[in-house]
């Protein structure tokens, strides 16, 4: 994703991308005329689709074979592409908008969305051609009223069927020994909280009987400093809720995090904030957010005093919402310490669009942002004011985004205050019964992260001999669509393969790897997958 206002287009190379894609509005082709003049040199060599709006000049629209012809009016219909649009959000269009009259040379260009207006002029919307394609306004994303936004046909299918790319195998986060990545994390939010059972129990102490011990599944919990120690929020309770801290640390499977000093609510000041529902921060009397606190401070508070012998906290998981910027990152980077948190995906049945499925990291040339594969209970249970034991919907998330396509882990994420209520608790230990039933590879957060982050060090490449180069500092899955056939790659080469709902997912146990492919499976290298216990305890 490049800034077409500051990139130096003379310096691309090319070669080193299958495609490119432009999402900008027509001021941006006006504003940068360096931009056509690139495009005119790259298209017809490397596929071009373009998204929301084409360029403004004439000269090359008419090399593409694309006319703009004035603008539509009055009220509008689909004429063509009722396919694509099946079982979407239905296609609109605003009276105070003018629509522009698209036409295509059929000769060279397939239509496969035309709109009609009333003196039956027609305009194509989404097309494809040799060179690539357009998919253009009011698709391919519709804005809602409720400040949501939802694609309009399959995002997949839209580049499949425009861009034509070669089959090739990817680096993979979501699996690990031929199998789906299943973790568990806990963000430390309301430790010191009382559940409703009897006595009164904290909430951490309802999560430590219920599900800490119970799950002897591989799980990252987290404190927040200034909830459970001295120098926070509850001075007089520390003591109680330290000796909780260091029970839950204490046992093996559970991995130890640190959610900060003092939870800020918001991380990057540059964007424009309304801070009056929350704060900046847990209002810890005559604390100012300092950074190198909330992450190497808590972090150091946690291995000095809650921390068993054998055990030391390497990961931070970002409060709030969970966006900050290099600098920020690059302290944990430094402190050799992990990161996760933060994303956009949430995902269940009625609303399974893929808008609200974020990347699996950013990556900055100092630092990585590692997200959290999926969104915590909070969505569930609508900012935790109605449905507590909606967590429970997790499972159609993990199902949606794990067939036909497997696109996250599964990620058990919740705070510690689902365990306020027996309701909440239910829809959290009924994921867990869930979790522990599926052909999952269990991982610690950190383990996850490890992989996750060394995706853009990842280098694919092919030789003239149709062989493919994997090199990798932490990728351990290769995702190859079946359309590649079978791995015929020397047992040395890999550990093994498994079959997905998508692909075959080829296990690394090398830094460099060369794959070779066919379509029999006869010389494919045995498949082994190491077995995990699951079950409760």
């Amino acid at each position: 994703m490049q800034d077409v206002n500051n990139f130096n287009f003379s310096q691309v190379d090319i070669s080193r991308y299958a495609a490119v894609y432009t999402w900008l509005e027509q001021a941006s082709f006006q504003r940068v005329p360096a931009l056509s003049l690139w495009l005119d040199t790259v298209i017809f060599k490397t596929p071009v689709l373009f998204i929301n709006q084409l360029p403004t000049d004439n000269a090359l629209l008419a090399r593409l074979g694309i006319q703009n012809s004035g603008d539509l009016s009055g009220k509008i219909t689909l004429k063509v592409g009722h396919a694509w649009l099946r079982n979407r959000y239905p296609l609109r269009f605003s009276q105070f908008e003018t629509q522009a009259k698209i036409t295509i040379d059929k000769n060279t260009i397939t239509p496969l969305i035309t709109i009609e207006d009333q003196q039956q002029n027609t305009s194509t919307l989404f097309f494809k051609a040799g060179w690539g394609g357009a998919i253009l306004n009011p698709l391919p994303v519709a804005s809602l009223a409720n400040e949501t936004e939802v694609w309009q046909i399959d995002p997949f299918r839209l580049v499949d069927e425009t861009l034509q790319l070669p089959v090739i195998p990817a680096a993979d986060a979501t699996t690990e020994s031929g199998r789906r990545i299943l973790t568990s994390h806990v963000d430390g939010d309301g430790f010191p909280s009382k559940g409703w059972f009897p006595g009164k129990p904290y909430t951490a102490e309802v999560l430590l009987e219920h599900v800490f011990k119970k799950y002897t599944l591989p799980q990252t919990v987290s404190v927040i400093e200034g909830e459970v120690g001295e120098r926070g929020l509850y001075p007089k309770e520390s003591p109680q809720l330290e000796a909780i801290a260091r029970k839950i640390f204490k046992l093996p499977h559970v991995e130890i995090a640190s959610h900060t000093f003092s939870h800020p609510f918001f991380w990057d000041f540059d964007k424009v904030v309304d801070s009056s529902a929350y704060g900046e921060n847990l209002p810890i009397p005559g604390y100012t957010v300092d950074y190198n606190n909330e992450i190497i401070g808590s972090i150091d508070y946690i291995n000095k005093n809650l921390a068993p012998k054998n055990k030391k906290a390497r990961l931070v998981l970002w409060s709030g919402k969970a966006d900050p910027k290099e600098d920020i990152l690059a302290i944990a980077e430094k402190a050799n310490l992990l990161n996760v948190n933060g994303g956009n995906t949430y995902v269940v049945r009625g609303n399974d669009n893929f808008t609200q499925v974020s990347p699996t990291i950013t990556w900055y040339p100092s630092a990585v942002h590692v997200y959290a594969p999926v969104l915590n209970e909070n969505l569930y249970t609508n900012l935790w004011t109605e449905h507590h034991d909606g967590y429970g919907r997790a499972v159609e998330t993990f199902q949606l985004l794990g067939e036909p396509r497997r696109l996250k882990t599964i990620s058990i994420y919740y705070h510690m205050y689902s365990g306020a209520y027996p309701a909440s608790l239910k829809g959290l230990t009924n994921v867990y019964d869930w979790a522990i039933k599926q052909k999952a590879t269990p991982l610690y957060l950190s383990e996850y992260a490890e992989r996750a982050r060394t995706l853009y060090e990842t280098g694919l490449s092919k030789t003239l001999s149709g062989e493919w180069l994997i090199t990798s500092t932490g990728i351990k899955s290769i995702r190859a669509p079946y359309r590649l056939g079978y791995p015929v790659t020397p047992t040395s080469e890999l550990a093994g393969w498994n079959q997905g709902p998508d692909g075959n997912y080829l296990m690394l146990t090398k830094t460099r790897t060369r794959l070779q492919f066919s379509t029999t499976q006869s010389n494919a290298p045995s498949y082994r997958v190491p077995m995990h216990n699951l079950q409760s305890g």
